[in-house]
């Protein structure tokens, strides 16, 4: 089991070594990052449609903040659990200290289809939706 374990972290250590050059390597050139620009309908027909967007769109929006609350709860109980097993197989000091008691558990709400279904349902409603490309950091 101890073995197991060492292979775990061993991996778990390479996987942030391999993310951290990967960031690294991004953070050189510029970053963009996509806008939108919405014009809504004229007609009152229209802006009633709207609002039912943006009913579809809080409700989507709760429902992947709930998912990502309920996925940082089963993280957090799994890096305890894997902390508390490593500890209990643990035949040294040293293999003691190789246990990591921190865990990333930073799990942000994916909302991306959430606005994706937004404006489609704007377009949908006779609003207009214009996306532009704009560098965010690293620009010339």
């Amino acid at each position: 089991m101890a073995a197991k374990m060492n292979i775990y972290f061993t991996m778990l250590t390479r996987l942030g070594s391999v993310m951290a050059l990967g960031i690294t390597v991004v953070a050189c050139g510029p970053v963009y990052r996509t806008t939108y620009d919405y014009i809504p309908p004229e007609d009152a027909a229209g802006k009633q449609c709207l609002n039912q967007c943006l009913q579809m769109l809080e409700m989507c929006r709760s429902s992947a903040e709930n998912r990502a609350a309920q996925e940082r709860i089963s993280c957090q109980q799994n890096a305890t659990l894997a902390y508390a097993a490593c500890i209990a197989t643990a035949k040294t000091d040293l293999d003691r200290s190789r246990c990591s008691s921190s865990s990333s558990c930073n799990r942000e709400a994916d909302i991306s289809q959430c606005n994706s279904e937004y404006r489609l349902c704007y377009r949908n409603c006779g609003g207009t939706v214009n996306s532009r490309e704009v560098c965010v950091s690293g620009c010339n």
